[in-house]
């Protein structure tokens, strides 16, 4: 079956579990091939393979999103409520965030908002939200 999407399960030493990533490709990959450390992907008549550490395509940049499943934050089925927020990470033009509010409706996020990288720093950064549970979700700029 053909695909644009791949998703990755990474084990982390020291750490019980592992996390998953998701990559969307902007084309569609036909057949997937593992030879030693390299993952090799035909799309059409082209193969392509994985490099690591290589961050764009073609040298065009593209956004990075990092997005939480539904949490309770507490007892299941009962609002929540969420005055502000801090934020610690690494991204030289900041980010932008996104809190999903609404489990039955996946479109049901708040405006992005733009924030800093870090902001343990300067204030805690407001942003009054009640819900049952709540999906974070920030996108990176692409450099």
């Amino acid at each position: 079956m053909a695909t644009d999407q791949v998703f990755i399960y990474t084990m982390n030493r020291g750490v019980q579990g592992g996390a998953w990533s998701r990559y969307i490709f902007p084309w569609t990959i036909e057949h997937f091939a593992h030879l030693e450390n390299t993952l090799y992907m035909r799309h059409g008549d082209i193969v392509s393979y994985a490099i690591e550490d290589v961050h764009n395509d073609d040298g065009q940049p593209y956004e990075g999103v990092i997005q939480w499943p539904w949490l309770d934050f507490g007892a299941p089925g009962t609002n929540k409520l969420l005055d502000a927020f801090d934020i610690v990470g690494y991204g030289p033009l900041g980010c932008k965030i996104q809190i999903g509010y609404d489990q039955g409706d996946l479109n049901a996020f708040t405006v992005e908002y733009d924030i800093p990288s870090d902001s343990l720093n300067a204030q805690i950064i407001p942003l009054p939200l009640t819900a049952p549970t709540m999906s974070v979700k920030l996108t990176f700029p692409g450099l």
